[in-house]
């Protein structure tokens, strides 16, 4: 049966069938070739709406909408701009900070890429930056956003491996700070090398007025963080709060937010749950056939037959991860190697959190990545030029974040000991 599965999906994936029809059809291809009841389908995809906190996903998504058109994203722009403006590159180094705080709000890349994108890519291109390398900055930067808490690809695989979602936010910080200062550094060396300009200087009442107007902005991850940290609220209960204080600071403080941008942040909210939950739906039936098949387990067995060394073991769970991540989107690739890797790094003695961190970093490294690629899809739009010359120009930032991913894979510490330090 698991033969019959693998294959299904492969040739489906081929026949260009989008993602969450072909898992599903391949899970019902699998039953009719078993002996198992078709009234299987109905109860693993009722199962896995069953979970509390999956809600945490239309609510981020919705705070997510509400904020990059109420006004959030573009001062946030600002506050960067009066922090690392005056460098060499100074838009660049304002674009990966503004991606950074920004990845507090969004949690999701693709959001990060077209709202700062939208911002500094046309400022750049008219300040004689290369849009090739506006472009691919910004879409290498945007991976920031599912790693800096909030990040809803966390909440998907707290969800699938049965780990605190709070303890996952937590241990995205440390690698998403990483990977900021690791695109500011080569940002930096990029602007010498093409001379690119400095922006000037920002006064100290010019920082003082533009952080005033920016801290409703700026306090949005602290709620957010705070609250789920002091016990305040639930991973779930946040989007909650998220939802409600988009929506007042949009509204009332900002007055940037209309009636028309709610509207279009619920039809949008609305479409890319649909698409996600249906996603889950289907590979739970998915994850249940190759888990009572015993296929993680024979992955398991197989790998650790190979080699018994876990750095060798890592090297190639990481490679694994890059190219599926590569031709799947963030939540598909989740979906589906979570319950056939989960298995294998437990018996390697791996921390789930810390793989959680690993597994993520790898998919959404993938978003930046050729053939798919859909934040450089993005970013190309915007700067209005071809996608063959964005991915000439991003090998640069994506050998950075792979080494960031390298340092975050071998030295655990990196994720796990903030989440222990909080529990401590």
């Amino acid at each position: 049966m698991a033969l019959v599965l693998f294959i299904t999906f492969l040739i489906l994936l081929v026949l260009n069938t989008p993602v969450g029809y072909a898992i599903g059809l391949a899970g019902l291809v699998a039953l009719l070739a078993s002996d198992y009841p078709i009234a299987v389908i109905s109860q693993r995809m009722f199962t896995a709406f069953d979970s509390f906190p999956l809600m945490a996903i239309p609510f981020f998504i919705l705070a997510g909408g509400l904020m990059e058109t109420g006004g959030i994203s573009t001062r946030i722009v600002r506050f960067a701009s009066t922090l690392v403006g005056h460098y060499r590159g100074g838009l660049g180094m304002v674009a990966v900070l503004s991606c950074m705080l920004f990845s507090g709000v969004s949690g999701s890349a693709v959001a990060d890429a077209a709202a700062i994108g939208a911002a500094l890519i046309p400022a750049m291109t008219r300040r004689g930056y290369d849009p090739a390398f506006s472009s691919s900055l910004v879409a290498s930067s945007a991976v920031m956003g599912p790693i800096i808490p909030p990040s809803i690809p966390m909440v998907l695989y707290g969800v699938l491996a049965g780990v605190s979602i709070s303890d996952l936010f937590v241990a995205g910080i440390v690698p998403g700070l990483m990977i900021g200062i690791s695109l500011m550094i080569v940002c930096y060396f990029e602007a010498v090398k093409h001379d690119y300009p400095r922006e000037p200087k920002t006064t100290f009442s010019e920082f003082l007025s533009v952080s005033r107007d920016a801290i409703w902005a700026l306090l949005m991850p602290v709620v957010i963080l705070g609250g789920i940290l002091s016990g305040v609220f639930t991973a779930t209960e946040a989007g909650v709060a998220a939802v409600v204080y988009a929506l007042l600071v949009g509204m009332f403080v900002y007055r940037d937010l209309k009636w028309p941008h709610i509207k279009e942040a619920l039809v949008g909210t609305v479409i890319a749950t649909g698409v996600v939950m249906f996603l889950v739906a289907t590979s739970t039936l998915f994850a249940w056939l190759i888990t009572v098949e015993r296929v993680p387990q024979m992955i398991a067995q197989t790998m650790l037959a190979w080699t018994s060394d876990v750095i060798v073991q890592l090297l190639l769970i990481n490679l694994f991860l890059i190219v599926l991540g590569t031709v799947l989107d963030v939540a598909p690739a989740l979906i589906l190697a979570v319950p056939i890797l989960l298995p294998l790094v437990k018996t390697l003695g791996v921390d789930p959190i810390h793989f959680g961190v690993i597994i993520v970093l790898n998919v959404v490294i993938g978003l930046i990545t050729p053939p798919v690629a859909p934040t450089l899809v993005i970013t190309a739009n915007i700067a209005k030029i071809s996608l063959d010359r964005v991915t000439s120009a991003i090998w640069k930032y994506l050998v950075t974040l792979i080494i960031v991913l390298g340092l975050v894979t071998y030295i655990p510490a990196l994720s796990t000991w903030l989440p222990k330090l909080l529990r401590d």
